[in-house]
């Protein structure tokens, strides 16, 4: 806009920028949510509406999965509430939700920190029932929780990864701090044993702080091919959700990562499928799509 000489603009040479050549930015991966609980570390006394028995583990996951999530992650606890690793309460939780839901893609946790780190100790024991799930979570590396230490060598770790993929379940790798990723590319990636990882990264708990900075770290870490999910612990599991729905990440949510549903408040989360709606809709109002358990196969690659 230039001025005439009488110091008024010169409406007559005005244009507006030219946006309509203004290029899309790529359509971002449909998004997959993954509802976890119980979880290991959280107790009822926290939160009095933590899932504890069979049935509330199933009715949690179920609701769940009809609010958007693609994925349930199972735990599952002794009648006091204690998490332990009994195949035969996996098997009665994971038919009674496959039943419920045939088509939701069940992800079990193979967190055993008191058993031996053997495929033999950890991983054959549910395997050997033949339960339908298709997703194996274990953690990238040895932990000092606060109270013991969780061994996970290499040679486990490798040899967890491999027996899983040749009975066609993806390893779902968590790592805790940008040493464990670097471990990760060596162990998994270099030895030609993993393609693309599976990575759940996890903040707040036994590693990196839950920070919006430290998750920008680790993006730079990452495998150049991997498919990743935030897995949040603590009072920042909402604002770091948004963050892996804005870098595109996927993410967690559920009952096992924290009790409170904002940073800054004492409001207690109540169920999954209220924190699995609310990041629904988030992803939704951002023009993320919301992947089906369907698409979310076809994402991860499952059963190939």
């Amino acid at each position: 806009m230039t001025q005439n000489v009488k110091g008024k603009p010169n409406l007559e040479n005005w244009q507006p920028l030219n946006w309509l050549e203004e290029k899309p930015f790529p359509k971002p991966q449909k998004l997959i949510i993954l509802s976890a609980a119980p979880g290991a570390t959280i107790s009822k006394e926290q939160n009095p509406y933590l899932p504890i028995t069979p049935r509330e583990i199933v009715d949690n996951h179920v609701a769940a999965y009809k609010a958007g999530a693609a994925i349930v992650h199972i735990h599952v606890r002794d009648e006091r509430g204690y998490p332990i690793p009994d195949q035969e309460l996996f098997k009665r939780i994971i038919l009674e939700i496959k039943d419920k839901c045939p088509d939701v893609i069940a992800d079990c946790s193979f967190s055993r920190p008191h058993a031996e780190d053997t495929v033999e100790a950890r991983l054959e024991p549910l395997f050997k029932l033949g339960l339908p799930f298709e997703i194996g979570t274990i953690s990238a590396g040895t932990l000092n929780t606060g109270h013991d230490v969780y061994v996970n060598r290499q040679d486990y770790l490798k040899a967890a990864v491999k027996y899983m993929q040749e009975r066609k379940v993806r390893p779902a790798i968590t790592v805790y701090n940008v040493k464990q990723i670097e471990d990760m590319k060596k162990w998994a990636i270099q030895t030609g044993l993993v393609k693309k990882p599976f990575l759940s990264l996890s903040l707040g708990l036994y590693g990196d702080p839950a920070r919006r900075d430290i998750l920008d770290t680790w993006l730079r870490y990452l495998p150049e091919e991997c498919d990743w999910i935030a897995e949040t612990a603590g009072r920042n599991w909402l604002p770091m959700a948004v963050e892996a729905i804005l870098n595109g990440g996927h993410a967690r949510a559920g009952m096992e990562d924290g009790i409170y549903m904002y940073p800054h408040s004492d409001d207690l989360i109540k169920s999954s499928s209220e924190v699995v709606t609310k990041v629904r809709i988030i992803s939704e109002q951002l023009g993320r799509e919301i992947a089906t358990p369907k698409e979310a196969r076809e994402i991860l690659g499952l059963g190939k």
